[in-house]
């Protein structure tokens, strides 16, 4: 893939939640991407953020902190206001529109001493996030969208009209891992978001099954909005081999995490097929944080993630343009993947947004400083990045299309 970098932010000195806006022209033969840096608001806490644009160009933007984090710019992320909160305190959140501009902000709750302990709810804004008038239950509880049994972690929801629908009766989806075996979960609404159905495990191959097995991570879901698959869910997360229960499970996370796993459903998340995105092998490890997923706007999945393929930690894209069937033109996970950055250092979480197919960017955190791994694949943390210095950068591509 032909990337063009820029570093857009210093992070190691920000003590505020900010955004680094891409300007819509690339400088001519420079290369370039040019980038602007707007902050959004003081700093509460902190965590994994999340991003929505909605069809009117709003942008919205979702963080964990004291309380549910929630912030909105309409002239482009130039400034910001600040939404209200839905609930607190907060765990992991996440935040997305439907083609009406109904947003969805998700939120993990924390140990609350009841049947919602580490359960997700759902809230549903009709003004821009100003109120919250909706909160979404389950199958199994009342007061929560999750009704998961074995417990939740890191959830990630999507919301499609169908056509001839409303926003009241969108599709609306949310993924997420459990705290047993982390198998990876899926329970779909077909109300706009006010009652989820029973949550469905996702993978269904045994050698998903016996990579994922009580270790994963989860990626993101995505409905696809239209075209030959439109209505197709998909879901990606990082798995790792069957050796995970030796190394303690999700528990340690000591297993580096080598393989991408994507699964989909054509019939609303009653069923699943798995495929695999990419597998580095044995002691290559892309849990720093997310195996990133998108579509284009043809509904073509991409996955950005980083993997020390090489001798450092680099940033990375498998694509389907194939419906998920293959991914960077193998079935079996063997598709080489095009890599991102140019420089050399140590690279980390990987954000990934498409637009038309074959064009794709992908944000992600960059250090000169080579951290390097651990006897068993892992960064070497916090030992070898102790004094680097972090910025944010961006890496785009007009041509994956072709293969390069």
């Amino acid at each position: 893939m032909r990337a063009r970098t820029v570093p857009a932010l210093v992070v190691a000195t920000v003590v505020s939640l900010a955004i680094a806006v891409p300007d819509h022209a690339v400088a001519a033969g420079s290369g370039k991407i040019r980038s602007s840096l707007n902050v959004i608001g003081p700093q509460n806490g902190g965590g994994e953020p999340s991003v929505a644009i909605s069809p009117d160009h709003t942008i919205y933007v979702s963080a964990p902190g004291d309380a549910m984090e929630f912030w909105r710019s309409a002239d482009g992320g130039k400034t910001w206001a600040q939404g209200a909160s839905p609930e607190s305190p907060s765990g992991d959140t996440s935040v997305n529109v439907d083609q009406s501009g109904a947003v969805y902000e998700s939120n993990l709750n924390v140990i609350t001493g009841d049947q919602n302990t580490l359960q997700v709810d759902l809230f549903k804004s009709f003004d821009r996030g100003a109120t919250w008038p909706q909160k979404g239950s389950s199958a199994i509880e009342d007061s929560n969208a999750s009704g998961q049994p074995a417990l939740v972690d890191r959830q990630w929801v999507d919301a499609w009209i169908p056509p001839g629908h409303t926003t009241n009766t969108a599709t609306v989806c949310m993924t997420y891992h459990d705290f047993g075996p982390s198998q990876m979960w899926v329970s779909c609404s077909f109300d706009g978001g006010r009652t989820f159905g029973l949550p469905v495990d996702a993978i269904t191959s045994p050698l998903a099954q016996a990579d994922s097995y009580c270790n994963t991570i989860p990626g993101g879901l995505k409905i696809v909005p239209s075209g030959p698959h439109a209505g197709r869910i998909y879901i990606a997360w990082l798995a790792a081999d069957p050796l995970n229960p030796l190394s303690g499970c999700n528990l340690t996370q000591l297993a580096a995490f080598h393989s991408i796993w994507s699964a989909y459903s054509d019939d609303g998340g009653r069923s699943w097929t798995d495929r695999p995105v990419y597998d580095a092998g044995l002691l290559h490890d892309g849990s720093e944080i997310f195996a990133d997923l998108t579509l284009d706007n043809r509904g073509n999945p991409y996955v950005g993630f980083v993997m020390n393929v090489r001798t450092e930690y680099d940033i990375w894209v498998e694509a389907s343009f194939d419906g998920g069937t293959t991914w960077n033109g193998r079935s079996d996970g063997t598709g080489v993947p095009y890599l991102v950055n140019t420089d050399q250092g140590t690279h980390f979480f990987a954000a990934i947004a498409a637009g038309n197919p074959g064009q794709v960017d992908v944000a992600y955190l960059d250090t000169p400083t080579l951290v390097g791994s651990t006897p068993y694949g892992k960064p070497n943390e916090p030992t070898g990045d102790a004094n680097a210095d972090w910025n944010v950068f961006v890496g785009q591509s007009t041509n994956l299309l072709s293969g390069s």
